[in-house]
């Protein structure tokens, strides 16, 4: 089992976050707006299953997970794409 994760966590900073989004091919416009965004981030954790919550002015989503199966996640908050999690 993983550590425990709840609570509340508010970005501080990140670092190139620009470079990332264009190596995903990020259109120019969502990669201006989103590198100046602070996310916060609310997990609630239930041994190995998380409930995940992304708040920000841009966008805000949910992300359910259970650590060691795969899962898809909508990237709401950047670019609509499905994303497939194989590992956590």
């Amino acid at each position: 089992m993983p550590d425990n994760y709840n609570g509340t966590w508010e970005m501080e900073s990140n670092e190139n976050f620009e470079g990332y989004m264009v190596a995903l091919g990020i259109d120019f416009a969502t990669r201006k707006i989103a590198k100046h965004l602070k996310q916060t981030k609310e997990i609630v954790q239930n041994g190995n299953n998380f409930k995940t919550r992304t708040l920000s002015t841009f966008r805000n989503y949910d992300v359910d997970f259970t650590v060691g199966e795969e899962f898809e996640e909508h990237t709401k908050g950047l670019d609509n794409r499905v994303v497939k999690v194989k590992t956590w």
